[in-house]
């Protein structure tokens, strides 16, 4: 029996992935209805001391509640916020050499393949005295995804992705975590920046395939109704996950996508070619699902910067792949045609897909 214990230098260069041969009960990731009683109340517990800046009480509180249900993603997230806000305190180099080190890490390296939920734990330990320690971050990934828990992978992936932008593990692992808890729309996307820059890297291909074309868009769990996760709308980057919100905050009011159309479309006759009015107004028509109108502004945005603009050009994928979710999600199941409907949308956003990759290369 070989155990493999952290190797700080060489951390980031490994793969991130479900372990294979995992023979474990299968587990699902849940929100605050679905969770016990006893979880529920320990969560607001939590959420009532980090309000009032007692950021170690409430990961007590977090904790033992994850103990209870390790898939409650809303509380995951809110222990994240406890961590870091705990962690501002604790910045010494001495304390991040300790954590880097810890025999914590060590035991959950060598429980990986055998219990990975106790790895998950030893993960959370040290990152409740080092939030931004990346070789906890990738551990606990680790185990999540072989928990079948790929939300909760995704908080430490998002983590990761942030502090090394250009590592082809990192970014992969997020893409099959992103493609596992139904973000298929943004897995391709991410799929799609590793085939351009190595059109040969077999292991994106191969996950960009599986993506079902039916499924795009649809989540695998509800969001969680809490109000400390709002959903993200319109055609955006992989992000983060939004800082916590205590339950029943007030929010800043937003200026609606009508009152911007109204404030924007009507500079056009004076500007036609102002590349952020143009923009401004696809992103808000996106957000409205108009999404023909907000692709004939990105277009517009885009011959205004010359034809050529990444940014644009994502933004239009992008938009063009919701155009697609939204044909498929209007679709009618007990229509008599309704197969051949879904084939037709599904074939046209595969060919997208294809014609984007081959122009990428």
């Amino acid at each position: 029996m070989r155990f493999a214990g952290p190797r700080p230098s060489r951390q980031l260069g490994t793969k991130i992935d479900a372990l294979p041969g995992m023979n474990i009960e299968a587990m699902r990731e849940t929100t605050l209805d679905q969770v016990p009683e006893a979880c529920a109340k320990l969560y607001q517990c939590g959420l009532a001391a980090l309000e009032r800046n007692e950021a170690e009480s409430a990961m007590v509180s977090f904790t033992t509640a994850l103990g209870i249900d390790p898939g409650f993603v809303a509380c995951r997230e809110a222990l994240r916020a406890a961590q870091k806000k705990a962690g501002e305190k604790r910045t010494g180099l001495l304390q991040k050499i300790k954590s880097c080190f810890s025999p914590s890490l060590i035991e959950g390296e060598a429980l990986l393949h055998f219990k990975p939920l106790k790895a998950m734990s030893m993960a959370e330990r040290v990152l409740n005295q080092d939030p931004g320690n990346a070789t906890a971050h990738k551990l606990l990934a680790k185990a999540a995804l072989a928990l079948n828990l790929p939300r909760t992978a995704l908080l430490s992936l998002n983590a990761l992705a942030n502090e090394h932008p250009e590592n082809r593990s990192i970014k992969l692992a997020l893409a099959n975590a992103l493609a596992k808890s139904g973000e298929t729309g943004m897995a391709a996307t991410l799929y799609g920046q590793l085939l351009k820059d190595n059109p040969r890297d077999k292991a994106a291909l191969r996950g960009l395939r599986k993506i079902p074309a039916g499924l795009v868009g649809t989540p695998a769990i509800p969001p969680a109704n809490d109000g400390t996760a709002p959903a993200q709308a319109g055609p955006a980057p992989v992000v983060a996950p939004p800082p916590l919100r205590p339950q029943n905050a007030p929010v800043a009011a937003a200026p609606s996508e009508e009152a911007i159309i109204r404030r924007f479309e009507p500079l056009l006759e004076h500007c036609p070619r102002n590349s952020r009015i143009l923009k401004t107004l696809a992103e808000a028509y996106a957000r409205k699902q108009l999404f023909d109108k907000s692709l004939s502004y990105y277009r517009r945005a885009l011959q205004a910067e010359g034809g050529k603009d990444e940014a644009i050009e994502k933004a239009i994928s992008e938009t063009t792949l919701k155009r697609f979710d939204a044909e498929l999600g209007r679709l009618d199941p007990k229509a008599p045609d309704y197969a051949a409907q879904r084939e037709k949308i599904e074939n046209r956003r595969l060919e997208f897909q294809w014609h984007e990759m081959e122009m990428a290369h």
